[in-house]
């Protein structure tokens, strides 16, 4: 099976032949592939055929990812320059949509963790004005919801919501709150984002222990990150709502930050040894692979999976990628 398949298995509650692999994120361009993906300046400043030139660019990277580390699906919504209408999904499904699932980002659409010099208006707002913040919510529920349309018409597989909830020691708001001002529109962007025919996952980091109940009523078909820095444990995680999510992530990002093969290792075997058993499992790290991480750590953590992320082959009857950058 190819990326694209085994991750269609997953989203169809099948157990494919490997548990796929992606990440939302892959800011190692430079340490992999010794190029860089085209920033909004430089699309910006560039002609138009100097644009033509930079997407290029970018899916080439995309194409390098896809070989070299086997990922099962890219996000072309937001990733190239910003949102490129018209141009990104349809080029990407051209070259290599038959291997690969197209996501996009689609996180504005609800309330989130704001800046720390707008949360203490949003908390008097919460109390005093609650109207004009279902004012608000409503404005930025329909915008989700149209520019999922047009992520949909264009060519996306699924839709990733990347808004995050959680702080390292709770949510964002209470409970109660959250019931008022997210989930009521939450619902109702995951609804619009099933009509539409595809899948909706959602990716926050945090503690989400006192929201999972709430998140997993509006009906998303996975979650991304269950954050081993935000005392999220992908056993429980699992055991809870493992049949009723798609579950993506939990190798911890922190421990990637420093080449230290044992803790790597120990956190690969703990995602894959709770998140793999039955299937509706992806793997990936808690968040993304950010500027500044060690490309050996991904190597690392990339090496065990392979070993481990199998369900009928054993490790030695299967050739795993080569992890050496072109």
């Amino acid at each position: 099976m190819n990326g694209r398949e085994r991750l269609q298995a997953v989203f169809h509650g099948l157990i494919p032949d490997k548990v796929p692999h992606f990440e939302l994120g892959f800011q190692l361009e430079q340490e992999a592939f010794h190029t860089r993906w085209p920033s909004q300046a430089d699309l910006d400043a560039a002609t138009p055929a100097e644009r033509e030139r930079l997407l290029h660019r970018a899916l080439d990277i995309h194409e390098q990812i896809i070989a070299t580390y086997d990922w099962a699906a890219v996000n072309l919504g937001t990733s190239i320059g910003g949102y490129l209408e018209g141009q990104v999904i349809p080029l990407g499904r051209r070259r290599f949509g038959d291997r690969v699932m197209i996501y996009g980002y689609n996180g504005q659409g609800t309330f989130w963790m704001l800046p720390g010099d707008q949360m203490m208006e949003f908390a008097v707002m919460l109390y005093e004005r609650p109207a004009e913040l279902h004012a608000e919510a409503r404005r930025k529920c329909a915008a989700s919801i149209e520019l999922a349309k047009r992520q949909v018409d264009q060519g996306l597989d699924f839709i990733c919501i990347n808004s995050d909830y959680g702080y390292n020691r709770g949510p964002f708001i209470s409970p109660k709150m959250f019931a008022e001002f997210v989930t009521p529109y939450l619902t109702e962007i995951v609804a619009g984002i099933h009509a539409l025919g595809v899948k909706a996952i959602l990716h926050s980091d945090g503690d989400l222990r006192l929201l999972l109940p709430q998140l997993v009523s509006t009906g998303l078909d996975g979650y991304q990150s269950i954050d081993p820095q935000g005392s999220m444990d992908i056993a429980e995680v699992k055991r809870t709502y493992g049949e009723r999510l798609v579950l993506m992530g939990n190798v911890q990002t922190s421990l990637m930050q420093e080449v230290d093969d044992a803790q790597i290792r120990a956190s690969v075997r703990y995602a894959l040894q709770h998140g793999k058993p039955g299937g509706r499992f992806i793997f990936s790290t808690s968040n993304c692979l950010f500027e500044g991480m060690p490309l050996e750590s991904y190597h690392i953590m990339l090496d065990e999976y392979n070993r481990l992320a199998w369900y009928d082959q054993t490790p030695d009857s299967v050739h795993a990628p080569s992890l050496t950058a072109p």
